[in-house]
């Protein structure tokens, strides 16, 4: 098998994990606030599921960037000269950027979470986070469906 292809195969793998892993959070996100306000165990329980999602989503990434480098090795750099190439890189940098600021709200999330389960009033301290998480899960399909749109177009 011709191995740019073995490599855009992966390329096309890590980013569909990627941006799944970033879909099945957002949906999950949605369903822990609806859960959360009738009954916080079975909402945590949602917390739990999802915890591996950021190690499902490092996998995605390690595809992305090893079978990127490898593509870019068997063009010998052409692709870098390219506008759709130049967008593409600057989207998935700033997909990293606010992966690291979404993990950091899930961190800020759950001590809120444990001081929430002994206090029924902490929806004002909990709204904020919310409205921050799910802008965070826009901005990144947003990022992802750019990053998508550039492999496919490939506009000059």
């Amino acid at each position: 098998m011709n191995t740019y292809l073995l490599s855009l195969l992966m390329h096309i793998t890590g980013l569909s994990m990627v941006a799944g892993i970033v879909l099945a959070g957002f949906l999950a996100n949605r369903r822990f606030w609806k859960i959360y306000v009738a009954d916080r165990v079975r909402a945590v329980a949602i917390l739990d599921l999802t915890a591996r999602f950021p190690m499902a989503m490092g996998i995605g990434m390690l595809l992305l960037l090893v079978s990127g480098i490898a593509m870019m090795a068997q063009v010998h750099g052409v692709y870098g000269e390219q506008l759709w190439f130049r967008i593409k890189m600057i989207m998935f940098l700033l997909v990293i950027v606010n992966g690291i600021m979404g993990r950091r709200l899930g961190l800020k999330m759950k001590p809120v979470l444990q001081s929430a389960s002994s206090n029924d009033n902490v929806s004002t301290s909990l709204e904020p986070l919310k409205a921050r998480l799910n802008l965070y899960y826009i901005i990144q399909l947003l990022l992802l469906l750019t990053i998508f749109s550039c492999g496919v177009l490939k506009f000059t």
